[in-house]
């Protein structure tokens, strides 16, 4: 079975079931995957794009453009909370 005979086959389903809760469900679950897919894991950037960012932010810190640790934490704190696992 192909992806959009699946896709298909759900749309039908969903079509036909009436319970708000279980909708609801099924569209979080969905949700958080496409959050999941869309979300640019930071471990898997190229190498040219790890020296790109290493680069840019030399050049805020040369700028002055920095932030305190507890800002730091509290964005990392903010990270977690917000990543699927």
């Amino acid at each position: 079975m192909n992806t959009q005979v699946v896709k298909q086959s759900l749309h039908q389903l969903i079509d036909q079931i009436e319970d708000k809760e279980l909708l609801l469900l099924y569209q979080q679950l969905l949700e958080r995957e496409l959050k999941k897919m869309n979300s640019k894991d930071f471990f898997n950037n190229s190498e040219d794009e790890m020296i790109s960012r290493a680069k840019a932010s030399l050049q805020s810190i040369e700028e002055g453009k920095t932030r305190s640790i507890e800002e730091f934490k509290n964005d990392v704190d903010k990270w977690k909370a917000e990543r699927v696992i």
